[in-house]
């Protein structure tokens, strides 16, 4: 199994370094969504990650950045659901929460699914029961390209694990109270008790 990363939604000091560690670590991707933060800050932030990690960057909504970085790709939303014409190979990704959408986004590189479990960071609870995940990972309607995502924690990583998701997307059981008390040390503990849970 392959954990990917949501990023907290501003920069924050030492964040470069940060998800550095992440990348040297085994981290498959970071989606770096930042919509506090304006296209010139998150240029800097990008800048200070080392060339060699930008292929594990996927950028949401910001499709501006792809101008200046040789990046994965970006992830869609609602607000921003085409992807731009420019002249480089690059990823393109999709949200999705229905599980009768998924097939409809075969031709994206990425699926992010979810929420799959009732969410850390938002009051969102998924509309689909562990049967219904089961039932389509055996249709191969989860597949390789289905990054679960919502609600992903140590407690739920196998439960994932066991229904067939091949890549996991966390965000609130990493961060957590990482924006009020700053707690380097608890992050990187809590980071590396969800990444030593893909090799389980």
């Amino acid at each position: 199994m392959k954990l990917s990363i949501i990023s907290l939604d501003y920069i924050f000091p030492e964040e470069a370094g940060i998800l550095c560690h992440f990348f040297e670590k085994g981290v498959e991707y970071i989606i770096i969504h930042k919509p506090q933060n304006i296209e010139r800050d998150i240029i800097q932030l990008i800048n200070e990650i080392p060339q060699k990690y930008h292929s594990r960057i996927i950028i949401h909504e910001r499709f501006g950045l792809l101008k200046h970085f040789n990046l994965n790709g970006i992830l869609l939303s609602k607000k921003n659901p085409k992807a731009p014409t420019l002249d480089k190979i690059f990823s393109k990704s999709v949200p999705c929460s229905r599980i009768d959408d998924i097939m409809k986004y075969q031709n994206f590189h990425h699926i992010f699914f979810g929420p799959v479990f009732e969410s850390i960071s938002k009051e969102i609870k998924p509309t689909f029961g562990e049967t219904a995940l089961r039932e389509a990972k055996g249709k191969n309607i989860i597949n390789e390209k289905v990054i679960a995502m919502g609600g992903i924690s140590e407690e739920t990583i196998p439960i994932a694990k066991s229904i067939g998701f091949e890549n996991v997307a966390v965000l609130g059981s990493l961060w957590k109270n990482y924006p009020t008390d700053n707690n380097k040390q608890a992050l990187l503990e809590r980071f590396d008790k969800l990444i030593g849970l893909m090799k389980n």
